[in-house]
């Protein structure tokens, strides 16, 4: 791939805002040690002056820890970096890397060190390590949702958008800003620990003079820092479009304004599951899948036309509103060039071991040397009925004498089965979490109770239902829809009939019953 460096107007703007950031970090720092000196040299003026007193000597006493602990909050740390996921290797990957050098080339800026898969919807960039940012290292992260979803000409418009924060230097900025930002909020942790030892008057005013001039300054510097970089977002979206252009980079935009909040629930609800019984499907693949379900595509659409709707941006927000993003990339010059349709998951190479390794990160419970590779298209038949089928049996007691007839029934009774739902290692249910597990099983029960007598069970990512003939029934959709109201017991009840499912058994005896159970992929 041939590398041309794009030409690239300087902004003065920029160059603005970069010495705001710093005036900012320093100001923080004077604003602190102000603080700590003002806090020790006003008690010990009082009582210079010949004013002396039990109380100010308490006071100064009070003051020197508040200045301790002032001081010690400003103290440099050392940034302790977690790896946010498996490394990707260049000799492991070349396709990806070819792509990585195109962009960094364009922008002659040189690549990461490291380069990490995560499990988000976004790429970052960054430099870390060191102290301040000195000894930094920059690394980049890029999330398998997003290598699942994006075309690759859509990747490269957000691996340039990344590779713009390097060439704006705004990753030099960030540890600084960051460093401060953590510092004001250590010393909010540690200034009020002092706060139960202000039990005079005279103490309570002295800590509540510092601590109202510690929250007015960081949130002025919390203003000001967030509009900077929400400047440096749209300054690295500029860099984007002159690079890869503005259609990929306002496509992927939407992508991942809209996608990004499905993947915690598609990992919840269909690879924790799987993960937890042995098996690991083609998670990247399932990703693409679940967002394309037709009412999972519908709620993804809403949330993009919420966020481009939104109003003007809130003072601390370190990006601007999507609407705005997508209105300046319009009018930006761009490079034109052949777009590629392919999904940029295919710049991965030995994509199952390259998920095996980031489920290691993900999911570091998971005994990985026992999961055994599936595909979606088999998850059903080989993994949802058996794990449905001991679940049955589990709860055999609570499925007696139960049928599709009697479900109505059996909701509104509900509350004598929750009792005898166990909580979940680590955490407890709440009410209305229990009695939706609760639900959950009686639709397993159904579900099992139709498959046993030779409907099909359809399961995908985002989709699952029962099918026999041209009839299509969603066991926990319709369990939802009797327990809101929304489906009345008399019209289930005409629906059993006409269907002939009425007294079909829940329970053990659907579990092991000798039909052979089958699955549609």
């Amino acid at each position: 791939m041939n590398v041309s460096k794009v030409t690239i107007r300087p902004r003065r703007s920029m160059a603005i805002f970069a010495v705001l950031a710093i005036v900012m970090v320093i100001l923080s720092y004077v604003v602190l040690l102000a603080l700590a000196i003002a806090s020790v040299y006003l008690p010990y003026l009082a009582l210079a002056s010949g004013v002396a007193n039990l109380q100010l000597y308490i006071l100064l006493l009070f003051g020197i820890a508040l200045a301790g602990a002032l001081l010690w909050s400003m103290m440099p740390r050392r940034d302790k970096f977690t790896p946010p996921g498996p490394l990707l290797e260049r000799s492991a990957h070349p396709r990806l890397f070819a792509e990585l050098d195109y962009i960094a080339g364009s922008l002659g800026e040189q690549l990461p060190l490291e380069v990490y898969l995560i499990g988000d919807m976004n790429a970052f960039v960054a430099d870390r390590g060191g102290v301040m940012g000195f000894g930094s290292r920059r690394i980049m992260g890029l999330g398998l949702p997003l290598l699942s979803l994006l075309t690759i000409s859509e990747f490269r418009a957000v691996l340039a958008h990344e590779f713009a924060h390097y060439y704006g230097g705004d990753t030099s900025l960030g540890p600084w800003v960051y460093k401060t930002r953590m510092a004001i909020i250590r010393v909010f942790g540690n200034v009020g620990s002092l706060g139960k030892l202000a039990r005079t008057w005279i103490l309570y005013i002295a800590y509540l003079v510092v601590v109202t001039a510690l929250k007015w300054y960081f949130k002025f510097f919390m203003t000001v820092t967030n509009l900077i970089s929400r400047r440096q977002e749209f300054r690295a979206d500029e860099l984007a479009c002159l690079v890869a252009g503005a259609q990929p980079l306002i496509s992927g935009l939407r992508t991942i304004n809209g996608a990004g909040s499905a993947w915690p629930t598609y990992w919840e609800t269909e690879v924790a599951p799987l993960l937890a019984s042995g098996a690991i499907p083609g998670i990247g693949d399932g990703f693409a899948r679940f967002v394309a379900v037709p009412h999972i595509a519908e709620q993804v659409a809403v949330i993009l036309n919420n966020k481009i709707e939104k109003p003007q941006p809130h003072p601390y927000d370190t990006h601007p509103p999507l609407r705005d993003r997508i209105a300046k990339a319009v009018k930006l010059p761009a490079h034109v060039g052949p777009l590629d349709a392919q999904t940029a998951r295919d710049l991965l190479e030995d994509l199952p071991a390259t998920e095996l390794d980031f489920v290691k990160t993900l999911a570091p419970n998971v005994a990985i040397t026992a999961l055994k590779p599936i595909t979606w298209d088999t998850a059903a038949r080989d993994h949802t009925l058996p794990n449905w089928r001991q679940t049955v049996v589990h709860y055999s007691a609570i499925f007696q004498g139960l049928t599709p007839q009697s479900l109505p029934d059996a909701l509104a009774r509900l509350s004598e089965i929750t009792p005898k739902i166990p909580d979940p290692k680590g955490r407890l249910l709440t009410r209305e979490e229990r009695a939706q597990r609760a639900a959950d099983l009686l639709a397993i029960g159904l579900a099992l109770a139709l498959v046993d007598h030779g409907w099909q069970l359809y399961a995908q990512p985002g989709a699952l239902d029962l099918r026999q003939g041209d009839e299509h029934l969603n066991p926990f959709a319709l369990v939802r829809q009797l327990r809101s109201g929304k489906l009345k017991k008399e019209e289930w009840l005409n629906r059993c009939a006409a269907l002939n499912i009425s007294a079909y058994p829940f329970g053990p005896l659907a579990a092991v019953s000798a039909a052979k159970p089958t699955a549609l992929a």
